[in-house]
């Protein structure tokens, strides 16, 4: 691929040579000079020094800069000169920027040109000097930063936040975007943590829309080094064997372990994170579901009776009757959430009798009158705190080990 250069021109004595040893140095494929009313006359040294010291100039534009105190005019040309040679199919991963002559506020607007547009590096030459503070010819030495290096702190620190707040999608095309000029063979080695960072996007992203299969592929894309770095306390850890462990369950043909107490501490840990947010009507959707899930669950481990294909010979007669009108097409009993609850107290199951409390009535009640179910009332955060104070003690009450299985399903919060 192509290498192209951005050089700030000065017009101090014995610069010229700096930059053609620079140019040597980088061996650029095109140039374009940033040069003042006052510096443009030093190109003409600049091609004398090359012939006394046998080094040929490539082929070269120039940027002028309309005023050399004003570091936000010669970003502006900065960013002009890197464009110019991104038209000659020049991308911004291939190109140098050298800041070492000119004003202080046009070397400032190249460096931060460099830094914003994803250039490949910064080359400031320095060297022994005289007494007028020029550095001596035969002394040049080359100081190579780069200049991704500089903005990717901001971009750590942004990307953490968005993580952070459940913005997983915002997180990875914010990495993306910023990692996208770099040889993405090298993006590992040039910036492992973001790298590690967007591969944990992926996972926490597909995890977060419960699709556990392919939070478990991404998850197997993310190493122990990665996991240590972002989190040394092992949360991540925690988490990649907690997804790996539900997705195998979801993925079993038997009921009895895809209907499992992790579904529903995942589903209970995905509604509170959604509370944080204040994104009640996701939250309530989570918690009507989880709701109807627990006397799936109950009805299945305590009873063996499956709500997709109720067996009508394991329902006592006071609501036998009842449950026949959920006789589907296909000739399958299949009961919504309230006769769940109901079948539950009729064969004596004490989570059956949490319709006969009025706090978990009025909870369904509530989620019933709003926009979000068969209401115009909207979702406010008093409907959705209602469902799940309702909710909590009769989750607790069918998982014991709620607490502790909690916490291998909550969200680490990374530190930029």
């Amino acid at each position: 691929m192509a290498k192209g250069m951005v050089i700030t021109v000065g017009v101090g004595r014995g610069i010229e040579h700096a930059i053609v040893l620079s140019i040597r140095n980088a061996h650029p494929d095109y140039v374009v000079f940033l040069v003042t009313e006052q510096s443009e006359k030093t190109l003409e040294r600049i091609e004398e020094a090359a012939k006394e010291l046998g080094v040929t100039i490539p082929p070269y534009e120039k940027e002028k800069v309309r005023d050399e105190n004003n570091a936000e005019v010669a970003f502006e040309a900065a960013v002009a000169a890197i464009r110019k040679l991104g038209e000659k199919g020049i991308a911004p991963s291939e190109i140098t920027v050298d800041y070492t002559t000119g004003s202080k506020p046009m070397s400032a607007g190249a460096l931060y040109a460099a830094i914003t547009e994803g250039c490949a590096d910064v080359v400031y030459v320095t060297g022994e000097r005289d007494q007028d503070g020029r550095v001596i010819l035969g002394t040049e030495r080359f100081f190579t930063i780069v200049p991704g290096r500089l903005f990717a702190r901001r971009i750590r620190i942004e990307a953490v936040r968005l993580f952070n707040a459940y913005q997983f999608a915002a997180a990875k095309s914010l990495l993306d975007e910023f990692l996208k000029p770099f040889p993405q063979d090298k993006v590992g080695q040039l910036f492992p943590d973001l790298d590690g960072l967007r591969k944990l996007c992926d996972a926490y992203r597909a995890w977060d829309a419960f699709d556990h299969i392919a939070a478990k592929q991404a998850f197997d894309e993310v190493n122990r080094a990665i996991m240590e770095q972002w989190s040394p306390d092992d949360q991540i850890a925690c988490n990649k064997g907690w997804v790996n462990r539900l997705a195998r369950k979801l993925q079993a043909d038997k009921l009895d372990e895809r209907l499992c107490e992790e579904l529903l501490v995942d589903l209970w840990a995905n509604a509170l994170r959604r509370l944080e947010e204040k994104r009640f009507i996701d939250a309530v959707a989570r918690l009507y579901r989880l709701d109807e899930l627990i006397a799936q669950f109950r009805l299945w481990h305590g009873h063996k009776i499956d709500t997709s294909d109720v067996d009508m010979s394991k329902v006592p007669e006071s609501v036998g009757e009842k449950l026949e009108r959920y006789l589907s097409e296909k000739g399958k009993v299949q009961i919504p959430l309230k006769a769940s609850y109901e079948l539950l107290s009729a064969l004596g199951d004490e989570v059956g009798r949490v319709l006969e409390q009025q706090e978990f009535k009025n909870a369904l009640s509530s989620r019933n009158d709003s926009i979000a179910a068969h209401g115009l009332k909207p979702v406010t955060e008093e409907v959705a705190t209602k469902l799940k104070e309702a909710i909590k003690p009769l989750l607790e009450k069918v998982v014991p080990r709620l607490s502790s299985l909690l916490n291998e399903a909550k969200f680490p919060c990374l530190k930029p």
